[in-house]
C-alpha cells in the first residue's frame, strides 16, 4: 500500500538517486556491470519515488506493480516514463537477485536510461 509523504520530503529521494547513479556510473568505468545495472536501476527507482512524492504525495511500498501505477497517476494525462520504471524495477530483480550476468551493452543502456529519467524527473520539480 502507497504511503504518504510530506512533498518537500522528494528532494531527498532526488539526492538518493543521484548518488546511486554516480555509484552505477563508477561501476561502469571499472567494469563492475552488475553494480553498474543494479544501482543504475535504483537510481531510477529513486527518481520515481522523488517524482511520485512531488507530483502526490505518495511513495510506493515495496509493490513493483504499485510503483508504476502510482509514477502513471502522478504524471495525470501527461507525459510518462512507465517503460523505464518497469524495466529498472525487472532488471533490478533479475540480475541484482539472481545468479544471471549482465553484458556490457545492457548495463550501459540502463546507465544512460537512469541519466535521462533524473534529468526528466529534475525537469518536473521546476
Amino acid at each position: 500500500m502507497a504511503k504518504e509523504i510530506r512533498k518537500d520530503e522528494a528532494v531527498k529521494f532526488l539526492k538518493k538517486s543521484e548518488e546511486f547513479y554516480s555509484s552505477a556510473l563508477e561501476n561502469y568505468q571499472k567494469r563492475r556491470l552488475n553494480a553498474c545495472l543494479f544501482d543504475s536501476s535504483q537510481a531510477i527507482i529513486l527518481a520515481n519515488d522523488a517524482f511520485c512524492i512531488f507530483s502526490i504525495g505518495k511513495r510506493a511500498s515495496k509493490d513493483h506493480r504499485e510503483a508504476i501505477m502510482l509514477h502513471v497517476e502522478a504524471s495525470g494525462s501527461k507525459e510518462n516514463k512507465k517503460e523505464v520504471v518497469a524495466e529498472a524495477l525487472e532488471k533490478r530483480g533479475e540480475f541484482g537477485y539472481t545468479e544471471k550476468e549482465t553484458n556490457e551493452r545492457d548495463a550501459n543502456l540502463l546507465l544512460i536510461r537512469a541519466r535521462r529519467f533524473l534529468d526528466w524527473t529534475k525537469s518536473k520539480f521546476g
